[in-house]
């Protein structure tokens, strides 16, 4: 995947909340801000894996 875009569902809408913006917090308020690429995505896994953008 090049790039994730962020949408909120409104009724039969889809609208646009967030674009190339990745922002990391834990539960304790420690913040990481990437310029990166999402790589891939498991929710059974609770993991995001990202790389470095343009590789």
């Amino acid at each position: 995947m090049c790039e994730v875009t962020v949408f909120k569902r409104k009724g039969s809408e889809e609208v646009v909340l967030l674009k190339d913006v990745y922002r990391f917090e834990t539960i304790f308020g420690e913040q990481k801000v990437f310029e990166a690429d999402i790589e891939s995505v498991s929710l059974t896994e609770n993991k995001v894996v990202i790389r470095d953008r343009g590789q």
